[in-house]
Order: structure tokens, then C-alpha cells, then sequence
């Protein structure tokens, strides 16, 4: 094989396991802000719980509170109930003092309902803390191998530089100047080429190009997409003619065989 176009299909290899590092490196920073996300909604689960709780517990204290002053409303009425003159004031002491035991009764039923209301908010901040924990956790995790993943996409970048600088040093400036073109339009140059055509646009070629690639000691390329051809004998599917002959040949093997194994027959008197 020409020895630029080795160095060329070799140098892709290099080239396109390069990128994929690239992308992932670039891609892991995304990823841990992605998870990083993922538990600030955790953190905000909890923070809502604890905030339900502290809202419940205030509507509990100010429940409390009007109990407390309805109550001292109705020992003021009934202390006063005792020096009025009129029945009609005795009534409506009284009225006023039915009315506040209402509102005591309503309260304390608020309270019972929110006391009901604070045991299911205790456990969702339990869990909510809980799944924190957790996520937290893994998030640490996750961020440690991103880390470490990182420095050995690093390292091997490192290593793919130094070959391909060895690549590209060994091969003929216009075949890599054609190359280094293709590439940035295409992305990527070289195209193996099977069955008279080339295998990244499947565009034929001519007889007369078919016939130099498939010795691979010059350069060619595809005059349609530009990339750069290579022919690989391990993918030459048989011709059509060879695998009928070989079928003709198969059958009259079969035929002999026959008739060597046919047993003898003693005609009758």
C-alpha cells in the first residue's frame, strides 16, 4: 500500500478518536452542572418542607392566641353579665359570649387540623432530607469520576497529538493539504471503496480508477465527494461467473460420487 495513504487512513483513526475526546471532555463540565441542578431541586424540596412547617406552626401559635383572647372576652362578659340591669343587656352578654365560644371551637378545630397536617409535613421533610443525602452522595460520586475521566481523556488526547504530529510529518504536502480540505467540509477524508464504488457517497467510479485503487499504491480520490479512496481485498465479495462455477463444480463432484457408490445388480435368469 502507498505509504501516504497508509499514514492518511491511520491519521483519520487518530483524527476522529481525537474529536470524540474532545466532545467528551467538553461534555463532562455540562454534565456536572446537570446533576449539581438536579440536587439544588433536592435541596429546595427540603427547604419547602421546612417552610410548611414553620408556616404551620405559626398559624398554630395565632390560633392559640385568639383562643386566649376570646377566652378572656368571655370571663369579661360573664363578670359583666352580673351588673347588668336590663334583660336585654343580659342577652346580648350572652349573645356575645356564644358568639366567642364559636370562635374558640372553630379555632381548636383548626389546630387539630393543622397539628394532622404537621405530622405528614414532618415526614415529607424526613424524606425530603433523606433523598438529599442520597443525591448528594452520588452527586459527589459523579463529580469524582467526571474528574477522573477528565484527566485520563486528557492524557490520552496528549498521546493522540504526539501521533498525529508523527502522521502528518510522513506524508506528501498536497496529499495532506487534500486531506486537511476534505476534512473540514466533510468531516471525514477517507472512504473505503467496494463493488466500483466509493462507500461514503456511492457515487461509481470508472473502470480505469476502479483498476488503479484496487492497487492502492497511488493516491485517488472520489470526483464526486473528494475523499480519499482505499480498496481492501478482505471485503471483495466473489464475482458472479466464480461462485456459478464453483456451483457447476459442487453438483458434478456430487454426480461422481454417485456413481461410484451405485451397487451392482445381477440381471435374473
Amino acid at each position: 500500500m502507498n505509504a501516504d495513504l497508509e499514514r492518511l487512513i491511520e491519521l483519520e483513526k487518530v483524527d476522529r478518536e481525537a474529536t470524540r475526546l474532545t466532545e467528551e471532555v467538553a461534555s463532562l463540565p455540562k454534565r456536572v452542572v446537570a446533576i449539581e441542578e438536579k440536587l439544588a431541586e433536592h435541596k429546595a424540596a427540603v427547604e419547602k418542607a421546612k417552610a410548611q412547617i414553620k408556616s404551620n406552626e405559626a398559624s398554630r401559635r395565632q390560633l392559640e392566641s385568639d383562643i386566649k383572647s376570646f377566652q378572656e372576652k368571655i370571663a369579661k362578659y360573664r363578670s359583666q353579665s352580673s351588673s347588668v340591669k336590663t334583660n336585654d343587656e343580659y342577652r346580648a352578654l350572652m349573645h356575645e359570649v356564644e358568639f366567642a365560644e364559636k370562635q374558640i371551637s372553630g379555632c381548636e378545630d383548626k389546630i387539630l387540623e393543622l397539628m394532622i397536617s404537621l405530622e405528614n409535613e414532618e415526614k415529607a421533610l424526613k424524606r425530603a432530607e433523606a433523598e438529599l443525602k442520597t443525591e448528594a452522595a452520588d452527586v459527589e460520586k459523579e463529580k469524582a469520576e467526571a474528574r477522573v475521566r477528565t484527566a485520563e481523556d486528557e492524557k490520552l488526547l496528549a498521546g493522540l497529538k504526539e501521533k498525529r504530529a508523527g502522521l502528518r510529518s510522513g506524508v506528501e504536502d498536497s496529499a495532506l493539504a487534500h486531506y486537511d480540505r476534505v476534512m473540514r467540509q466533510r468531516k471525514s477524508a477517507i472512504s473505503e471503496a467496494r463493488e466500483q464504488k466509493c462507500m461514503a457517497c456511492f457515487v461509481m467510479l470508472r473502470p480505469q480508477t476502479w483498476q488503479e485503487l484496487r492497487t492502492n499504491e497511488h493516491i485517488v480520490t472520489c470526483s464526486s465527494c473528494g475523499r480519499i479512496l482505499y480498496f481492501d481485498p478482505a471485503s471483495e465479495t466473489q464475482p458472479e461467473p466464480a461462485k456459478e462455477a464453483s456451483k457447476k463444480k459442487a453438483k458434478a463432484r456430487t454426480a461422481d460420487t454417485e456413481v461410484e457408490t451405485e451397487p451392482e445388480t445381477t440381471p435374473t435368469q
